[in-house]
């Protein structure tokens, strides 16, 4: 299996495994739904299958039915076919990124890495998140899927600095919503962090780290040794903006 398909692989597994808790997950015709009511996320649409008009016909029936859904398509480097569809409206993009894991980082900073295990912490982990994306991923999410999703909490000598979920699915190394909250930025904590969750990746037998990185975020990965293989493009109803 190849880079993207790992990656992508890992990523929908993860939308998958939150849906399943709440009995929000399904799949009809090749087009994957992941929903949670009262909450920013998972919320999302995928399918592996080619688009055609009958597809996104299906998909636009489910984002009228479910409003807040999000699809997020694949992109492998075709010209996309929503460029001009008079339904969907580009909401992000996000890079897919990975790295092979052989040798340990060093870091030059000591955090401490606190897995949510109650309500107080899933608090913690939730006003954090939304500080740093202006995103909800609600208490009750967390608190319902965190003995299968570890949300961690990220601190330097007791001041909390962000968030970050490591998920791990055949050897690969997902990274996901790493996120700093803005009293904490540019004092290079994101690299560091990334440093640390890798080595804890590696040492999980972990083989292949991968994540979805913003404009933004794409120059700091780039840095530190990724390299893009897919574009996700997130699509949601040009009604719903």
């Amino acid at each position: 299996m190849n880079k993207t398909a790992l990656n992508i692989n890992n990523l929908t597994n993860l939308w998958t495994v939150a849906g399943e808790v709440f009995q929000g997950y399904s799949e009809h015709n090749g087009v994957y739904c992941s929903h949670i009511k009262n909450t920013q996320w998972p919320n999302r649409l995928w399918t592996g299958s080619t688009l055609s008009s009958g597809l996104k016909h299906q998909l636009k029936g489910s984002m009228e039915k479910v409003p807040g859904l999000t699809f997020s398509y694949f992109n492998n480097g075709q010209t996309s076919l929503f460029q001009t569809d008079p339904y969907f409206m580009l909401k992000s993009k996000q890079y897919g990124m990975s790295m092979e894991l052989t040798e340990k980082f060093g870091s030059q900073k000591i955090f401490d890495f606190r897995t949510v295990t109650n309500r107080e912490e899933a608090e913690l982990w939730s006003k954090a998140f939304h500080l740093a994306f202006n995103y909800n991923i609600s208490v009750e999410t967390i608190l319902n899927t965190m003995n299968t999703i570890p949300y961690i909490l990220v601190s330097e000598e007791e001041v909390l600095v962000g968030t970050v979920i490591l998920h791990i699915t055949e050897q690969v190394a997902g990274i996901h919503s790493l996120g700093i909250v803005p009293s904490q930025r540019k004092k290079g904590y994101a690299t560091e962090i990334m440093y640390h969750i890798m080595n804890e990746a590696i040492d999980s037998d972990s083989k292949l780290a991968t994540l979805q990185a913003s404009e933004m975020a794409r120059a700091m990965y780039e840095k530190m040794g990724f390299t893009t293989d897919f574009l996700m493009e997130n699509y949601t109803l040009k009604n719903e903006l």
